[in-house]
Formats: C-alpha cells, sequence, structure tokens
C-alpha cells in the first residue's frame, strides 16, 4: 500500500490542493484512493467546503466525512490549542484506529497535516510523530519564492529526523510579480543540496477546478513519483 503524508514549509502554502490533486490523478488511474484530513482548525464538521470535504470528493469517497475527516476544531489555530480552547482532548488511540479504518481496503492513503511537520497535536505528539506512526512518506509543499531553501531544508531536516523518507518536495508557484530571482534557481538549488526528486508547480487553479489539478500534477511527474515503482493498481 501507498502511504504518502503531505505536509507543508507552513499554512496556506497548497497542501490541500496538491493532495487533492494527487487523489484525483490516482483515482483516475485505477487506484482506490483513501484522501484523510484527520485533524481539521477552523471550520464546522459538515461544512461542504472544509479541506475534508474537498479531499473526499477529490477521492470519489462514499464513506463520509466520519471515516476520512472524523475530527473537527471551530478555532483557526494548531491542533493542540483548538482542543484545549474546545475541552475536547485529542484521544491519539482513536486517531490511530479512525486513519486505519479509512485506509481499510484502499491502495492509496493520502493523508495531509496542518501546517507544517512541527505542528503540535498534544504536548508531546507533532505531525512528525504521527507521519511516523502511521509509516508515511513525505511530501512536503511549499511557495516557490524567496526563503524556500531555507524552510524546504529544515522541514526536510525534521523529516530524517523522525525517521521518514522524503518522496517529493513541490514548489507552488503562488502570486509574485516576477521579479523574485530566487524562484528560477530554488528547485535546481534544493535537489543538488538535499538529494530529493523536486516538481515544480506553474500558478494552480483553485482547489475544486479537480480536472485541472489533476492534469498539473501528471504533467509535473508528481503522479509518478508518488505511483512508482513497486506501486501498482489493482488487476480488472
Amino acid at each position: 500500500m501507498i502511504r504518502i503524508g503531505v505536509t507543508g514549509t507552513d499554512t496556506g502554502v497548497g497542501k490541500t490542493l496538491v493532495t487533492a490533486a494527487l487523489a484525483a490523478a490516482l483515482t483516475r488511474r485505477g487506484f482506490r484512493v483513501a484522501a484523510v484530513k484527520p485533524i481539521e482548525t477552523g471550520c464546522e464538521f459538515d461544512d461542504p467546503n472544509r479541506d475534508g470535504a474537498r479531499l473526499a470528493r477529490a477521492a470519489n469517497e462514499t464513506r463520509g466525512l466520519a471515516v476520512v475527516a472524523p475530527l473537527t476544531f471551530q478555532e483557526p489555530v494548531a491542533p493542540m490549542l483548538a482542543a484545549e480552547l474546545a475541552a475536547r482532548p485529542i484521544d491519539l488511540d482513536a486517531l490511530d484506529r479512525a486513519v486505519e479504518k479509512a485506509a481499510e481496503d484502499c491502495d492509496v492513503l493520502l493523508l495531509e497535516g496542518a501546517g507544517g511537520l512541527f505542528v503540535p497535536i498534544t504536548a508531546a505528539v507533532s505531525y512528525a510523530e504521527l507521519f511516523a506512526r502511521w509509516s508515511l512518506d513525505v511530501v512536503i509543499v511549499a511557495v516557490n519564492r524567496l526563503g524556500a531553501i531555507n524552510h524546504v531544508r529544515l522541514t526536510i531536516a525534521a523529516a530524517r529526523a523522525a525517521g521518514l523518507t522524503v518522496r517529493a518536495v513541490v514548489l507552488n508557484q503562488i502570486g509574485g510579480d516576477g521579479s523574485d530571482r530566487s524562484v528560477g534557481d530554488n528547485a535546481r538549488l534544493i535537489a543538488l543540496l538535499e538529494h530529493v526528486p523536486i516538481v515544480q508547480l506553474p500558478r494552480a487553479p483553485t482547489v475544486d477546478d479537480l480536472a485541472v489539478a489533476a492534469n498539473l500534477v501528471e504533467r509535473s511527474g508528481l503522479v509518478d513519483l508518488i505511483a512508482a515503482p513497486a506501486a501498482v493498481p489493482p488487476s480488472v
């Protein structure tokens, strides 16, 4: 089974777009995909526009959000703080069971975190520990701009320190007026320094334009990086 955790160098870097695009593209290839957002803050459970609902649509999910996006908090803050404010501590054992249930009978588990690897879930556990606990390889998403090299390298270092394998780094083109000289060289330098595959995405559509987003990640080579070499769609 392919098990991927999607993290970011920051919030607002395009994690949901990348996760949804991967889910749509892999589903189109014939994989059975569980696209999971186990903890989501700043939303109501039944909000049809929250990230978990978007991921479910991308994977043609029929099991309901209680399976693939089970835990929500109203406050738009880190999960540990959101749980404190709601007086609802996060039960890690229950979260383990929820993730494994979501992954049942699937070929691919795509799990989107919140923010970055060191965002706290409890006082002792961050997403880095959860990704390791759930045997996830990592896709790191960053905005292609000045500062990306440092932010990406810090996240790679955090992933490796946690025993995680970095499968790819995705550099998104978000905003900018064309004057940032670093944009053209960030991918080359990160690949040279860290020896990881780098994928660049152009200015992307909205996360709800799944066909276009899926085509972008196909053309970028990201789907091949995730699906190959060991992962093969089920025979029909």
